[in-house]
Parts: C-alpha cells; sequence; structure tokens
C-alpha cells in the first residue's frame, strides 16, 4: 500500500544556495533539508513544486514526498538559519492551482509602462502566455512587480524584469539577477494541519534585511503579514 504524502511547507533565503532541486556537490536548499530529514531517520526523495534558481529565494514553496511525517520544531533546529519549514499536511501529492512571484528592484522606475511594454514584446515570443495579472508599485527609491500566473518558463520572470529595466535604462541587461526575485506564494489544494508562523517571519526578516542591502524595500513585509494572516 503506497504511503501517504507528506507536504512541507518551505521559505527560504536562496543567495546561498545553487537552486532548490539537489544538484552533486553544490548547496542547495534540497539538499539542506533532505539532511535534515536524515537526522530524523527519514529518508527519502524530495520533489518541489516549484524549481527556484540559484539565488533565487521564496516565502512560500513547497517540498513533497512519501514516508513519515518529521517532527516540524526538530526539522527546523537542523535546518540552516535562512531555511525553514512553516507548515505541514499529509494526503495527495500537492498540485499548484497559481503562483505569485515579486521582483524587488532598487530604485524608481518612471512608470509601470516599460513592465507593460516588456511583456507585449515577450508574449510575441512565446513568453507570458500563462501569467494572469501582475502589479507594480514604485516607491521613491524602489520598485516592485509582482506577477501572478498558473506556472512560468525557466527564466521567464527574470526576462520580463531585464526587458523592462532595458527599456527604462536605454541599455543591453538581459537576465534581470535572481537576488531580487522571491516566490511568495503557492496556492494548492493541501489542507495544512500544523503550521509555525514564527519561522516563516523569521525568513521573510532575512530576505527583507538582504533586499535593503539592495536599497530595496519594505514591501516584503506586506506580503509576508498577507501569508501569515490567510494561511491557505
Amino acid at each position: 500500500m503506497a504511503r501517504d504524502v507528506v507536504s512541507l511547507r518551505i521559505a527560504y533565503l536562496g543567495w546561498n544556495y545553487h537552486g532548490v532541486v539537489e544538484q552533486p556537490n553544490l548547496p542547495t536548499v534540497g539538499s539542506a533539508l533532505r539532511e535534515a530529514m536524515e537526522s530524523q531517520g527519514i529518508r527519502a526523495k524530495l520533489k518541489f513544486t516549484s524549481r527556484t534558481d540559484k539565488g533565487v529565494s521564496a516565502l512560500d514553496n513547497i517540498a513533497f514526498y512519501r514516508g513519515p511525517a518529521p517532527n516540524i520544531s526538530l526539522l527546523n533546529s537542523e535546518l540552516p538559519k535562512d531555511i525553514a519549514v512553516w507548515a505541514v499536511a499529509t494526503g495527495g501529492i500537492p498540485k499548484p492551482k497559481a503562483r505569485a512571484y515579486c521582483y524587488a528592484i532598487p530604485f524608481r522606475l518612471g512608470s509601470a509602462e516599460c513592465v507593460r511594454e516588456a511583456l507585449d514584446e515577450l508574449t510575441q515570443e512565446g513568453l507570458g502566455k500563462n501569467i494572469e495579472n501582475f502589479d507594480v508599485k514604485i516607491g521613491e527609491n524602489f520598485t516592485y512587480i509582482e506577477i501572478y500566473g498558473k506556472s512560468f518558463k525557466k527564466n521567464e520572470i527574470r526576462r520580463i524584469v531585464g526587458r523592462a529595466l532595458e527599456l527604462h535604462l536605454g541599455r543591453s541587461i538581459g537576465l534581470a539577477p535572481p537576488e531580487g526575485l522571491v516566490l511568495t506564494r503557492t496556492v494548492a489544494d493541501v489542507r495544512w494541519e500544523e503550521f509555525h508562523r514564527r519561522k516563516l517571519h523569521i525568513i521573510g526578516k532575512i530576505i527583507e534585511r538582504e533586499l535593503w542591502r539592495l536599497e530595496s524595500s519594505r514591501v516584503i513585509l506586506g506580503l509576508i503579514n498577507s501569508i501569515s494572516s490567510s494561511l491557505l
């Protein structure tokens, strides 16, 4: 008889890792999580609903596997300080219905039109088709772009932001740096059974602090509060 699927809602600062999925001889979020689970005698093959790349952070990714559920408090005590599990559930395989990403730019864009123009251009190249909505917040010394959709191609959001920056700055950018990108929400049919909200806030504060080093904004804190209050 097949064992239940255990889903772990995870948050992490991705700047020190080569992505979430394990890679040989490289530090990844997945390898850190696996090693912490092995300290409880749990050996399982981890999968993730979103495969964030090197340098990309997350407030709400989902790791899942078949096997026994871990003790979350002990698991967090074994994890590095920039990774945390903040909710757990057992049941079926989590199937994301939608995702939200934000990108923090450490300076002010003139308007949201360059983002809209970048989307229009890249849609003609086959990108942006799954984007359902986007929002741009422009502050005194930052620009915050949030993009919603069911799924995204590899580097799709960084290409969109990079093109918007090219239109704003008038010079070649290519891919926007990964450090400004955060997976902020994963919507899935999962009945979460145990919450460790404080851990979410701790990782959120770490991400916020590092983004401030880029002279970014406190909008990340608002996202953390929003996620914590709704707890899908």
